[in-house]
């Protein structure tokens, strides 16, 4: 079996030695490793960096390819490239400023092999900038894997949040990305893989998520997911982009709709999130505009399916009930309010 590794690089100079020797000492004899950097004109010396480490590696199990970006594209469209190029029997996408951790592959490996029919094995993650574990299984004994085998409940799992929606830390059966045409859309330049996990999960059959720490999340100045000012315009525009795209394709079993409640809830977390960050920066018309369109189809929805809490609980979309998503301490009881919604509705 190969794992085709694939590793976007844009401005990760201080980082890309330790992500692509993280890979490196992944080197196990029951598989074969295709690592795919796709340089996306960075404009520091990552490659440079990169290049000499794969010039070191002495190893017969990974296969180095370097493809190159004649112009700045985005983390969305270098995947795509990876996608195109990778030719293992599962593909894993790793963020160039993040680590595999010790014997990750191996581990996730040896569920494959005891579960051939696998579509997904995800692991744990650790956030470095908090020291702290994301992810955790849903299982109630944390020590036991979790195996996800129809649909309804990956749907509902995944609509919970009980499942990590980062495209990063997964081996994911490249046919099922092949099959559907499962690609990044480039026009969604923050919270990209928001949009295609939710496609993923939707055509999945089957995903084991295990205990085991597998992957070191880095957050940098530089990374795409860091939030700043500057970058708060497309920010909202992406998650407007995101929360559309959710509400526009609810969650379908056999030509039914499943689980309408968690999927609206689900869908204003990230409308919800777009109106934090455009009152925090008082952003102009256009997303505005975007926006208000979201929010009225998700509410007006709600109550067309005579979802009286439900749409109680979506005014918080509104002015003047919105003003309550800048505080911190509503955030972090958010989910316990959803909780008590969803059970409800």
């Amino acid at each position: 079996m190969t794992i085709s590794v694939i590793i976007p690089v844009y401005k990760v100079e201080a980082y890309i030695r330790r992500c692509i020797e993280s890979v490196i000492e992944q080197e196990f004899d029951a598989y074969r490793i295709e690592c795919i950097l796709i340089d996306d004109c960075t404009p520091d010396k990552s490659m440079e960096v990169a290049e000499k480490i794969i010039k070191e590696y002495s190893g017969s199990n990974i296969k180095f390819l370097i493809l190159h970006h004649a112009e700045n594209k985005g983390v969305s469209a270098a995947r795509n490239t990876g996608i195109s190029a990778a030719r293992g029997d599962f593909i894993y996408f790793l963020d160039s400023d993040d680590e595999i951790a010790e014997n990750a592959f191996k581990y996730l490996f040896s569920y494959i092999v005891d579960n051939p029919s696998l579509d997904v094995v995800m692991g744990n993650m650790m956030w470095m900038e908090l020291q702290s574990l994301t992810n955790t299984p849903v299982t109630i004994n944390k020590n036991i894997p979790y195996l996800l085998d129809n649909r309804d409940t990956i749907w509902r799992l995944v609509l919970r949040r009980k499942v990590d929606r980062h495209v990063v830390n997964k081996l994911i059966r490249r046919s099922i990305i092949n099959d559907n045409e499962l690609y990044f859309d480039e026009n969604v330049t923050i919270y990209e893989d928001v949009i295609w996990t939710y496609k993923l999960f939707s055509i999945i059959s089957s995903m084991l998520i295990v205990p085991a720490f597998t992957y070191k999340y880095e957050i940098n100045e530089n990374s795409l997911t860091h939030t700043t000012a500057q970058r708060a315009k497309s920010m909202v525009e992406s998650l407007s982009l995101v929360s559309e795209f959710i509400l526009c394709h609810p969650p379908m079993i056999d030509g039914k709709e499943v689980h309408y409640a968690a999927h609206r809830l689900f869908a204003s977390r990230w409308i919800m999130m777009a109106i934090d960050v455009n009152d925090k920066h008082h952003l102009g018309l256009g997303p505005v505009t975007k926006l208000n369109s979201i929010r009225s189809a998700i509410f007006w929805d709600s109550v067309k399916h005579c979802r009286p809490f439900l749409a109680l609980f979506l005014l918080i979309l509104f002015p003047p009930i919105k003003f309550l998503i800048r505080y911190r301490w509503f955030r972090s009881n958010l989910f316990r309010l959803d909780t008590i919604v969803y059970l409800l509705s």
